[in-house]
């Protein structure tokens, strides 16, 4: 299976968990509800109860109502534990669905992270691709010669061989250069006698891949690319060495 196919059966993937993560939450916060109406439902039936025993209390007091109250009592302290049952059956329920949410969200979690990765190599692919397809070429950036007005070979290879010496050279001390650089690169920002370290912001470069997905989101086909000039070398052969035969052989001429 390609990058871009799964890319699209991950983005489904997640798709689906977001729904379902949708779905627990809108559980979890009825079953919240419903355990705190639960919940209060049970507390007022308590207080209930406890002024049922108060008014038991005045009756045996006084004599009066005593039976009364006593039932009264009694059909209060049934109710109140069958709220108290019910209230902690919602609020099992409510855990259960905050469980069952909190599992939901770390499944989107790991399923985003993943589409993000694979959406990420898609991307790269596609624009790599665009840039394949849709690069135009540079244009002739450099001037050369006509051929009546090009110099001698001898010219010609002291050039090469001058340039071949200097390209070392400077090859050979941007090397050196670079080293210097990344250990200077390791201190802090700060005052070291002479020396002084100071670091300023790179800045921004356009993200080429996002601008592709951009231009193909918003239908305006292939991003517009530009040439880069071509690649430029030299190769210098080493000089013919005379043998002795040769050397005998320009003498006799």
């Amino acid at each position: 299976m390609n990058t871009t196919a799964k890319a699209a059966q991950q983005m489904t993937r997640l798709v689906e968990a977001e729904d379902a993560l949708t779905t627990a939450r809108r559980e979890e916060a009825k079953t919240a509800k419903a355990a705190e109406r639960a919940t209060a439902r049970a507390k007022a039936a308590r207080a209930k109860v406890a002024e049922a025993r108060k008014l038991v209390r005045a009756a045996e007091c006084t004599g009066k109502g005593v039976a009364a109250a006593t039932r009264r009592l009694a059909t209060r302290m049934a109710k109140a534990a069958e709220l108290q049952q019910t209230a902690r059956v919602a609020r099992y329920e409510a855990r259960l669905a905050a469980r069952a949410a909190a599992t939901a969200a770390r499944r989107m979690d790991r399923l985003a992270l993943r589409a993000a990765r694979i959406a990420s190599q898609a991307v790269g692919q596609i624009a790599q691709r665009l840039g394949e397809h849709a690069a135009t070429p540079a244009a002739e950036q450099d001037k050369t010669l006509p051929v009546e007005e090009l110099p001698a070979v001898e010219e010609i290879e002291q050039h090469a061989e001058r340039f071949k010496a200097l390209d070392a050279e400077a090859k050979a001390q941007a090397k050196l250069a670079d080293a210097e650089k990344k250990w200077l690169r390791r201190l802090p920002v700060g005052q070291y006698g002479r020396v002084t370290v100071t670091r300023t912001n790179g800045g921004t470069v356009i993200d080429a891949d996002q601008v592709a997905v951009a231009y193909l989101d918003n239908g305006l086909g292939v991003p517009p690319r530009k040439g880069r000039k071509d690649t430029f070398k030299v190769a210098v052969e080493a000089p013919a060495v005379e043998t002795a035969d040769e050397v005998e052989l320009v003498i006799a001429a």
